[in-house]
């Protein structure tokens, strides 16, 4: 069994658990959290983008169109196509 990691969001002052092998959205989507805009889900459209403050993560591909390299650069992310590789702090962009 894949370990479990806590995804805390700064922002919104809550937090749930994702699978070391599922996505940041899906998780957050299973568990009531909303605080995610969702959109595509296949990393096409940049709605679901958040800053990763602290943590490790597994950034999958995605459509440059939404996140730059100078993005992934600053720690942004596509929370539909972001597994996680230990706890994480997020913050939700407005």
């Amino acid at each position: 069994m894949k370990p479990r990691y806590r995804v805390m969001v700064s922002d919104q002052q809550t937090e749930y658990t994702c699978r070391q092998d599922e996505n940041l959205l899906s998780e957050a989507l299973n568990q009531g959290i909303r605080a995610i805009k969702r959109g595509c889900l296949g990393g096409g459209c940049g709605f679901c983008k958040v800053r990763v403050e602290s943590g490790r993560y597994e950034l999958g591909k995605c459509s440059v169109k939404v996140l730059t390299p100078e993005e992934k650069e600053r720690g942004y992310v596509l929370a539909c196509r972001t597994k996680p590789l230990s706890d994480l702090m997020i913050r939700i962009e407005k």
